[in-house]
């Protein structure tokens, strides 16, 4: 599902196909974080303007804790 991708935002990071951060260079907000549903679709996402915020969102997603 790498390289996937869904309103001109390429899929860079997934986690057990529920879920992903994806990538637009030309977006306003270029980072988006999504939950996927069982289906693969993206839902519920959360736009970034920079990188490091999109990671620290996509792993508090992911494994369900937050960082400092």
């Amino acid at each position: 599902m790498i390289g996937k991708t869904v309103n001109g935002y390429s899929f860079v990071g997934i986690i057990n196909n529920r879920v992903v951060l994806a990538h637009n260079p030309k977006a306003a907000e270029p980072w988006v974080v999504w939950n996927l549903d069982s289906d693969g679709d993206p839902y519920s996402g959360s736009y970034f303007s920079n990188r490091k915020s999109a990671v620290k969102e996509f792993c508090e997603r992911a494994f369900c804790y937050a960082l400092p």
